[in-house]
C-alpha cells in the first residue's frame, strides 16, 4: 500500500488511510510489542531530518501513538539495536518522555557506545 507513496505523501496521509495502515499492520503483527519494535526500527532508519521529521516519520509516530508506553518500552528494551534506539530518540523528541523510554534504551546505548579506556599514563 505504501510502496508507491513518497515519504512526503506518507506524512500527509488522511486519518482514514492511517487507520487502514494501522488495521493492516495489526492484522499482520498482532503483538503490540513486536509492532512497536518494527515501527521504532523503521523510524530509526529514516534519514534525518527530511524523512524522520516530516515524511514517513509522521506516519510512524501516528502508528506508535496507539501503542501503550509499556509496550513501546518493552520493545525498546528487548530489541537492542541502534535503529530501535534511534527511533526511540526520535519519538522522545516529538512526544516527550518521563524517563521510561530513555531508561529502556540505556543498556543498548551503553553497549553501542562503550566508554573510552582510562588513560593511566602521566603527561
Amino acid at each position: 500500500m505504501l510502496v508507491a507513496a513518497t515519504g512526503q505523501q506518507c506524512g500527509e496521509l488522511s486519518d482514514t488511510h492511517v487507520d487502514d495502515v494501522r488495521r493492516r499492520l495489526t492484522a499482520a503483527i498482532p503483538s503490540p510489542t513486536a509492532r512497536a519494535a518494527i515501527l521504532l526500527s523503521w523510524l530509526g532508519r529514516l534519514p534525518i531530518p527530511a524523512e524522520a521529521l516530516w515524511g514517513e516519520g509522521v506516519l510512524v509516530r501516528q502508528l506508535l501513538a496507539d501503542l501503550s508506553l509499556p509496550d513501546i518500552a518493552a520493545a525498546a528494551a528487548e530489541t537492542r539495536t541502534g535503529h530501535v534506539s534511534t527511533g526511540v530518540i526520535n519519538l522522545i523528541m516529538h512526544s516527550g518522555d518521563d524517563g521510561t523510554l530513555a531508561t529502556a534504551i540505556g543498556p543498548t546505548l551503553r553497549q553501542l557506545f562503550l566508554p573510552a579506556p582510562a588513560d593511566n599514563t602521566l603527561r
